[in-house]
């Protein structure tokens, strides 16, 4: 006796290909978009980290990160009294260098966990993660009771920030990265240290 098979049946056994691939499509994370302007980018680094971070990742813009390093440092070089336009150009010029030097050696070291990066997506995180920084004049203007908590918590969120973006760009974790930035800040160290030293003996050599 031969039995007809009920469609609903068929269909019951039979997987919904359409249903699979709609599953599918809703299982893929679409990109990060690139956040809207650069003040938009400012505000997310400093209280959406987590979202800008990988943004600025996916969207690099070594442009942005620049003028960031140059408003640390220039802020910095005003809280220290020095109104001096001189100085605070010595100071743009010196702490880029040496965001260059850190960033460049950063990349360097991640070799040794196998992870290739960008230099532009490692310059652009590290500069942008630099802006808590910012805080520190404002810390200081505390009343003094509360002048060395408030230049702490801004120490630590800076270090914080710099171990963040730097984990996130490197797609390795947060206490792997910890062991690495202290290698490239002692490497880096060193290596201005070098250079000072073979300056000094150039100069005495010429004269």
């Amino acid at each position: 006796m031969n039995a007809t098979p009920n469609p609903e049946d068929i269909n019951a056994i039979a997987p919904d290909s359409s249903t699979d691939s709609n599953t599918n499509a809703e299982s893929v994370t679409p990109p990060p978009q690139n956040l809207g302007t650069f003040l938009d980018r400012l505000y997310g680094t400093l209280f959406l980290p987590q979202v800008t971070f990988e943004q600025l990742k996916t969207h690099p813009s070594f442009v942005q990160a620049a003028i960031v390093i140059a408003l640390v440092n220039a802020l910095e070089t005003i809280r220290l009294d020095h109104l001096s336009i001189v100085r605070i150009i010595g100071a743009v010029i010196g702490g880029s260098i040496g965001w260059v030097f850190f960033t460049f050696l950063l990349k360097q070291l991640a070799g040794v966990f196998q992870k290739n990066v960008e230099m532009q997506e490692l310059l652009t995180l590290t500069g942008f993660a630099s802006l808590p920084w910012i805080f520190m004049a404002p810390a200081l203007s505390l009343p003094p009771q509360s002048r060395f908590l408030g230049a702490i918590a801004v120490i630590i969120w800076f270090i914080f920030w710099q171990v963040w973006s730097a984990s996130v760009a490197l797609g390795i974790k947060s206490w792997k990265t910890l062991a690495i930035i202290p290698l490239a800040i002692a490497g880096g160290i060193v290596a201005l240290i070098w250079l000072g030293n073979i300056i000094k003996l150039l100069v005495s050599i010429s004269f």
